[in-house]
C-alpha cells in the first residue's frame, strides 16, 4: 500500500483595495415657477461641498432663496457654509457663535474671487457655493443623503441648466475613500409648451405651468382653450394660422 504525503498548498493573495465610487444627483425640479436645486446621494455617501453654475437660456435670474444657514447639527441638518459670504459677512462673538441670519449670507459666490464666476443676480448665471459643517462625533448632525440646496427666482420661464463649477471643486466627497460622479439635470421651469407633434391628421400640444390658450396672431387676441392638464390635440385648419402659448393659473 502507497502511501500519499497530502501536500499543503499556501496561496497568496493580494487584494487590490480600489477607492469605493458613488453617483450625486444634482437637479433642477419646477415648481410654481420657482427651479429648485436638489442633490441626491445614490450610495449613502456624504457630501462636504457643491460648487455649481446655474443658467438660464433666456431672462435673467433675479434671487435665491430657502437655503440652510450655518452649521448642520442634529436638530437642523443642511449645507449652510457659504464661504466667500462667511469670509465677508459673518462674524465669530465667542467661542464658536456666530449670527448666521446676516442680510448678505447667501450661497452666491463673489464674481471678482474667481475669473469663472457668473455674473450672478439679474443676469443669466450664477455661481453657488455650499459647504457642510458638522460633528463628525454626531452621526445625526450629518446633511441627509437627500435634500434641497435652495430656490432660484426667475424673471421668465427658461430652461435653467446646472453643471459643477471645476474650479471650486465641484461636488466635493466628505470622505477621503470616496470618489464621487456628479450627474447633472435641468429642467424648464414655468409655463411652457414642451412639444409638438403632427401625426394621423391631428396636431397634439404638450405643456405645463397652466391654461393654453390660442389666437389668430401674435398680437392676439388670446382666447383660452380650458385646458391644463399638460395634452392638447386639434386638427389643423386648412390656410388657418394658430398661436398657442401657456397661461399660469
Amino acid at each position: 500500500m502507497l502511501g500519499v504525503k497530502p501536500h499543503t498548498v499556501i496561496l497568496s493573495v493580494c487584494l487590490l483595495v480600489a477607492p469605493a465610487w458613488a453617483e450625486v444627483r444634482v437637479s433642477v425640479q419646477d415648481t410654481n415657477g420657482v427651479a429648485w436645486i436638489t442633490y441626491q446621494c445614490t450610495a449613502g455617501e456624504v457630501v462636504r461641498a457643491f460648487a455649481l453654475n446655474v443658467t438660464v437660456d433666456r431672462g435673467q435670474i433675479v434671487g435665491v432663496s430657502d437655503f440652510f444657514r450655518g452649521e448642520s447639527r442634529a436638530d437642523a441638518q443642511g449645507y449652510g457654509i457659504f464661504p466667500a459670504a462667511f469670509r465677508d459677512h459673518i462674524t465669530i462673538s465667542s467661542g464658536t457663535n456666530a449670527n448666521w441670519d446676516a442680510t448678505d449670507y447667501t450661497p452666491l459666490a463673489v464674481v471678482t474671487d474667481s475669473p469663472d464666476t457668473l455674473p450672478g443676480l439679474n443676469s443669466s448665471g450664477i455661481t453657488l457655493e455650499f459647504g457642510g459643517v458638522w460633528d463628525p462625533a454626531v452621526p445625526a448632525a450629518i446633511p441627509a443623503p437627500t435634500g434641497t440646496l435652495c430656490a432660484v427666482q426667475l424673471s421668465e420661464p427658461a430652461t435653467v441648466s446646472v453643471a459643477a463649477n471645476v474650479a471650486r471643486g465641484g461636488v466635493v466627497s466628505g470622505s477621503s475613500g470616496t470618489s464621487i460622479s456628479a450627474v447633472f439635470s435641468g429642467a424648464i421651469v414655468g409655463p411652457a409648451i414642451t412639444d409638438v407633434t403632427l401625426l394621423n391628421g391631428a396636431i397634439t400640444i404638450q405643456f405645463k405651468g397652466g391654461e393654453l390658450m390660442t389666437a389668430p396672431s401674435l398680437g392676439g387676441p388670446w382666447t383660452g382653450t380650458g385646458n391644463t392638464n399638460g395634452i392638447y390635440s386639434e386638427p389643423p385648419g386648412e390656410g388657418q394660422t394658430k398661436f398657442f402659448r401657456v397661461r399660469h393659473p
